[in-house]
């Protein structure tokens, strides 16, 4: 159980983000989300009824993103205990399309956020006794897929950085590890489904890369990251979970 530990996640407010706070507030943990979506932030906010202090930013506007790092630090009161890199976007774009704007936007928000967030709140985590680091990549760091040349690029790096991280930081008690998502039921897949020229194929389609048969929940995720922050993983760093139905088994 997590009974006493502060915990900051970025992405707070997405499908993933909100099931990691609830099933970190279930485990007794305080949580301070991070998302630029600021109603949805503080409706979720308002649900966890004081286990959630809620941080609107978008961070991939880098002044916005000091400021409000500077807040978080003073709330936190030079703790932390768990931090969950989760923020993120999805751009379906052919390699020969992506200029250098889409580059930059998704390097920004998969890679750069995470990169600067964890270097912000290092002197925090360094002050924990069980501090642990979950970075949120993707399937895509780990296969090739049509039209994602910019997001695999991005969730690539994040991977690389994380067992880079594990090994850097273990020296200080820092556990770092990665969670790599497969196809999950969340707004985000919905949204990428919509766009094809036939969704209810699409959806089909990618259900059958799948050997469980299923799509995942954002439940399926959090349960793995729940894990990774918590003791029972004192002896997991530097590891990197998929967890999508076994597609990446293939």
């Amino acid at each position: 159980m997590l009974s006493g530990h502060q915990a900051v996640l970025t992405g707070a407010a997405g499908g993933i983000g909100s099931a990691i706070v609830r099933e970190l507030i279930g485990q007794g943990a305080m949580v301070h989300g991070l998302d630029r979506d600021r109603e949805r932030l503080r409706l979720l906010e308002q649900e966890c009824a004081g286990r959630l202090l809620a941080y609107p930013v978008d961070l991939t506007d880098r002044s916005e993103t000091d400021r409000v790092l500077g807040d978080l630090g003073r709330a936190l009161g030079g703790r932390c205990d768990i931090l969950i890199n989760n923020a993120g976007i999805s751009r379906i774009v052919p390699f020969a399309l992506s200029d250098d704007a889409l580059l930059d936007l998704v390097l920004a928000a998969n890679f750069t956020a995470a990169f600067r967030v964890t270097r912000a709140l290092l002197p925090a985590l360094r002050s924990s006794q069980y501090a642990s680091i979950v970075n949120i990549c993707s399937e895509l760091a780990l296969l090739g897929q049509s039209g994602y040349s910019a997001y695999s690029a991005s969730k690539g790096a994040l991977l690389a950085w994380s067992r880079t991280l594990a090994v850097e930081l273990a020296g200080e008690r820092i556990r770092v590890n990665a969670v790599c998502p497969g196809p999950i039921d969340t707004a985000m897949i919905e949204q990428e489904f919509a766009g094809a020229d036939d969704p209810l194929r699409a959806r089909a389609e990618e259900i059958a890369l799948v050997p469980l048969g299923r799509l995942g929940t954002a439940a399926d995720v959090a349960a793995v990251v729940g894990f990774l922050a918590g003791h029972g993983a004192a002896f997991v760093s530097g590891a990197v979970w998929s967890v999508d139905g076994g597609k990446t088994a293939r």
